[in-house]
């Protein structure tokens, strides 16, 4: 097998992450297993860094010794949006198996991820607004863009569960309350 049959095309993350946002059963059903699980998770990771950076920076005081605070915030939602993501992703996996789940986990580890593109442009743009405004932004991009990801996310666990809407709904509510609970236990 020749190095570029393996290859991914660039332009099927590129769409693949739009696409989140327009369409996202049909990413799910069509382009998911051509993104990478590693990109997936850096997708969530970033997303999560970047709004956990800006819950650092809102409460940052200006005193440059002190910008290890925002930093290491930053570092946890890094992990948080890699390692949390793909523990949540496997949990919504095992829930969904009793209900005719057809995925194997490594789809529901590249849809969780994935379906975090709408909460990745809404830190950018929340970081964005925060270093070059001085706003503080966690609340209003932050929590907001985590919010738009359960949508995709709800049509990522109706694929695992044979399109069971009213099982999706409950299993991605729980998953978004336990991403917002954690993020609000860390704020404390």
């Amino acid at each position: 097998m020749a190095a570029t049959d393996t290859a991914v095309p660039r332009t099927s993350i590129f769409r693949s992450l739009l696409g989140v946002l327009t369409n996202p059963r049909a990413v799910f059903q069509q382009h998911l297993m051509h993104v990478p699980a590693s990109v997936c998770l850096i997708i969530s990771g970033l997303a999560f860094g970047m709004f956990y950076l800006q819950t650092g920076l809102d409460v940052f005081e200006g005193d440059w010794r002190g910008i290890v605070y925002p930093l290491a915030m930053g570092a946890l939602g890094l992990a948080v949006g890699t390692a949390g993501v793909g523990l949540l992703a496997a949990i919504a996996w095992a829930l969904s198996q009793p209900f005719g789940g057809v995925h194997p986990i490594g789809w529901a580890v590249r849809a969780f991820g994935l379906a975090y593109a709408p909460a990745l442009i809404y830190s950018g743009l929340g970081l964005i607004a925060n270093v070059l405004l001085g706003w503080n932004t966690s609340l209003a991009f932050g929590v907001t863009g985590v919010l738009w990801a359960l949508g995709p996310m709800i049509v990522a666990i109706r694929e695992m569960n044979g399109q069971r809407t009213g099982v999706s709904v409950v299993i991605a509510t729980v998953c978004g309350a336990l991403m917002l609970a954690l993020w609000a236990i860390v704020v404390r």
